[in-house]
């Protein structure tokens, strides 16, 4: 997927996403902004993530220690279970990557793009394709890049969709290849409903999360959520990034006026 613009509700052009940037993927005005997935995945879990990974090395550490393995191989050791971790996240990270980009491609091209050839790339492809034309949704848009003026960070929806018999409504699905569904997947797509009804003409009256699997044994499955009901979890996730910005510039300001270096 190459750059795209992100528009206000006008339709003028306010800023760019590029999905393939290493460090920030919008800008608006200008200015780099946060995603949506940033934002929750930051008080979801990225501290308990962090705190694990540093748990896990520490406690290598002791027990190899403990066995009296130099220091030196330990540390080797080390590593190499951290880029061996770095490897599979950053594997399931491109997995999810290229079937998001294929399934847009599959969605702007006139016949179906040729399947891709590495696996399980080709199995979930062919099940995702399966899976689609039996539920006989029409695409309204796909891959839509939005900023929100509201919340001040940004987001991209995967599609939405309608289906004839729906008269008019429109759904929001998001495309996971995680193993199952999470409480974060369900508060992102309840913010993607709130940035298109903030930034477009569409009014969205359904959710639902698509779980395509890497596991050949599993098939494609739909949660649907209900709309509006987990919006409350992102108040609280601000309010907590506000409370934590306050607490810093409180602190810094105490250690300041106590000569406190810590």
């Amino acid at each position: 997927m190459t750059k795209q613009n992100i528009k206000d509700k006008s339709g003028k052009v306010i800023g760019e996403y590029n999905p393939k940037a290493q460090r920030h993927r919008y800008y608006v005005k200008g200015d780099p902004k946060s995603s949506i997935t940033t934002r929750i995945n930051k008080r979801m879990s990225a501290d308990f993530s962090n705190w694990h990974k540093r748990n896990r090395d520490d406690s290598i550490k002791e027990i190899m220690l403990m066995d009296k393995h130099p220091l030196d191989k330990i540390n080797t050791f080390i590593k190499r279970v951290k880029q061996r971790a770095e490897d599979k996240e950053s594997y399931g990270r491109d997995l999810g990557s290229e079937l998001h980009d294929w399934i847009d491609l599959y969605f702007k091209s006139k016949k179906q793009p040729t399947l891709p050839e590495s696996e399980p790339l080709r199995t979930m492809a062919q099940k995702w394709v399966g899976f689609w034309k039996s539920q006989k949704f029409k695409v309204v848009a796909s891959e839509l890049p939005m900023y929100s003026p509201k919340f001040d960070c940004c987001g991209t929806n995967d599609v939405i969709v309608t289906k004839d018999s729906w008269k008019g409504q429109y759904a929001v699905l998001d495309w996971k290849t995680s193993k199952d569904y999470a409480f974060e997947h369900v508060i992102q797509v309840e913010m993607y409903k709130r940035f298109i009804e903030e930034t477009t003409k569409f009014k969205i009256q359904k959710l639902a999360i698509v779980n395509i699997p890497k596991e050949p044994e599993k098939d494609v499955s739909m949660y649907i959520i209900k709309a509006d009901e987990y919006f409350k979890s992102f108040q609280a996730i601000c309010y907590l990034d506000k409370m934590e910005s306050k607490f810093k510039d409180d602190l810094k300001k105490w250690k300041k006026e106590n000569k406190i270096n810590v």
